[in-house]
């Protein structure tokens, strides 16, 4: 499964890069309204930023000729960027044409929120299916499992759309990793958690403690005969 951070701050994407944890970086238009005025400016700094593919996001749902417009100029703008598109009857169009174009054209479908939506993604032939697990765990009362049934759809059908999750907290990357999904995205504060765990940091600290009580600051590059 890969890891990508869900950010428009290269300063994030640069930490969390040196983590070596990220493959890559989403994006969306709440995030990059977050990066100031120049849309351009903030998009290219990411691209810059992110250590592989950045998913970008055309603007509206239902006008397919500026869907498909928007989603030619930001193919255009990098190699790096795979388009995403809504999920909606003009988004599915969109996917349609665009791929009857070029079958190479990188895209992905965004805010899919149910298995009969991932099915309508995966026959219309996207590179990536972006589930919205995460909000929808949040706001419900129950789990919400959406990756267990469109792995299973997906292998029944034999398509070829990978499955992006957008996770949150460690609980849901452990679970969406044994589900099947291809792809993890998290905002940066819920990638750190990943590295964290209070029985780990409880367990060093005494380990450190330890250690100290016997032979103080000396490691085993200083310490001992």
């Amino acid at each position: 499964m890969k890891l990508f951070i869900d950010s428009s701050d290269p300063k994030e994407i640069q930490t969390a890069r040196s983590w070596g944890a990220i493959d890559g970086v989403t994006t969306n238009p709440t995030l990059i309204s977050k990066g100031g005025p120049d849309m351009k400016k903030t998009l290219s700094a990411v691209v810059e930023a992110s250590p592989g593919p950045v998913l970008a996001q055309v603007i509206g749902t239902e006008d397919l000729p500026s869907l498909v417009d928007q989603a030619k100029w930001l193919h255009r703008f990098s190699g790096k960027i795979i388009v995403k598109l809504p999920m909606s009857i003009a988004g599915i169009q969109a996917l349609r044409q665009l791929k009857a174009e070029d079958t190479a054209f990188p895209i992905a479908v965004t805010i899919v929120a149910s298995v009969a939506q991932a099915y309508l993604v995966g026959k219309a032939g996207a590179d990536i299916v972006a589930l919205f697990n995460g909000p929808l765990d949040q706001a419900l009362d129950q789990e919400v499992e959406l990756v267990a049934p469109v792995r299973k759809v997906y292998d029944n059908y034999g398509f070829k759309t990978q499955i992006l999750s957008c996770g949150r907290f460690p609980r849901a990357f452990g679970q969406f990793a044994v589900a099947g999904t291809d792809i993890c995205t998290m905002r940066f504060e819920y990638v750190r958690l990943l590295y964290e765990h209070p029985y780990t940091d409880k367990r060093m600290a005494g380990f450190a403690a330890d250690w100290h009580g016997a032979f103080g600051e000396a490691t085993w590059l200083t310490g001992g005969k």
